[in-house]
Order: structure tokens, then C-alpha cells, then sequence
């Protein structure tokens, strides 16, 4: 019995030695604190219309776990979006924006690999959207919403990462605001 317990403690040892040599970097998840810079394109079904407005979005995240994690984002926006479109039957040109966005975020991860992780995002939104057209509409709408998306993100480094994520921002009756993100991250 003793030898069978020392066998199995030294094939436990190799095998460990072995993943040890293997490995060249720790998992995405073996730095607790990060952040992220990200450029958003955005796309806001509101106010009778559909705009597609840019936006800057930060995000600071925590690792608690090796599969869980939480976040606080900022977003502002920084290109709007004008289209033609006839009021009434009179043409004119509707300037969509997103003035700015903030939240709190819940985010399940799995690490694919050594260097790769997908991930889910849930959580509380507060965004502003406007639409204004000379003479027809000038219109603000502040949102609370329930927000959550889908994503992946690649390592290069022990702390540099890139990744690519969609959001759904808000999911109200008369608003519905998507965005589909490219960003790079630090781990501290």
C-alpha cells in the first residue's frame, strides 16, 4: 500500500513538472486587477430610427476567481451618426449620438488555453442617447438597463491582451443600443 501511495505521489510530481515545463505562461486569470481600452461601434434603434454612433469605453475589472470576475465601465461617445430621412415626407438629416454610458458588470469566463478566454458579461447599465434634426427633433433618452454580451480575449504577454466582445447596452421597448467592441487590456 505504501509503495502504490509513493508511486502515484511520484508520477503526480512528474506529471506536474511536466504542465510546468510545457507552460511558458500563467493563465489569463493568475493577475487579479486589469484594464481595458476599447473603441465601440455602436448601433441605437430609438426615437423611430437607426443610428450607428461610435464610442471610447473603458472598462477596470477584478479577478476573484479563476472563472469569475467584476467590472466597471465608462463609455463616451466620440462620432455621430447623420442619415437622410424624410419626416412627415419632408427630407432632412437626423443626427444620431451617444453622449455617454456607465456600468456595472458580472463577467463568467472560461480559459480556453494558455493564452485564450471567452466570456460572458451581465450586469446594470445607465446610457444617454439624443437624435436632433433642424425644425423636427430634438430628443435626449437616459436609460437603466439590464446589459449583457459575449466576448474573447487573446493574450500576448504575461499582461498584455486584445479582445473583441458585443453588447446589448440597453433592451427597452422604443430603445434597443448594441455594440460590437474592439479592445486591448492590461493585467496588473
Amino acid at each position: 500500500m505504501k509503495r502504490i501511495a509513493l508511486a502515484a505521489s511520484a508520477a503526480l510530481l512528474l506529471l506536474g513538472t511536466a504542465q510546468a515545463q510545457q507552460s511558458t505562461m500563467p493563465p489569463m486569470s493568475a493577475r487579479n486587477l486589469y484594464g481595458e481600452l476599447g473603441y465601440t461601434f455602436l448601433k441605437v434603434d430609438a426615437f423611430g430610427t437607426s443610428t450607428r454612433p461610435d464610442a471610447l469605453r473603458g472598462i477596470i475589472g477584478y479577478d476573484f476567481h479563476p472563472f469569475f470576475a467584476v467590472e466597471g465601465m465608462g463609455a463616451w461617445g466620440v462620432r455621430d451618426n447623420t442619415k437622410n430621412l424624410a419626416i412627415n415626407g419632408v427630407p432632412t438629416n437626423v443626427t444620431g449620438s451617444m453622449d455617454y454610458m456607465f456600468g456595472i458588470w458580472l463577467k463568467p469566463k472560461y480559459d480556453i488555453n494558455q493564452q485564450a478566454e471567452v466570456f460572458g458579461r451581465i450586469g446594470w447599465n445607465h446610457s444617454k442617447f439624443k437624435a436632433t434634426s433642424t425644425g423636427f427633433l430634438d430628443r435626449t433618452e437616459t436609460r437603466d438597463d439590464l446589459a449583457w454580451g459575449v466576448g474573447a480575449n487573446y493574450r500576448f504577454t504575461p499582461q498584455w491582451y486584445a479582445g473583441i466582445d458585443w453588447m446589448r447596452y440597453s433592451n427597452q421597448s422604443n430603445t434597443h443600443a448594441d455594440g460590437l467592441t474592439l479592445t486591448v487590456g492590461y493585467h496588473w
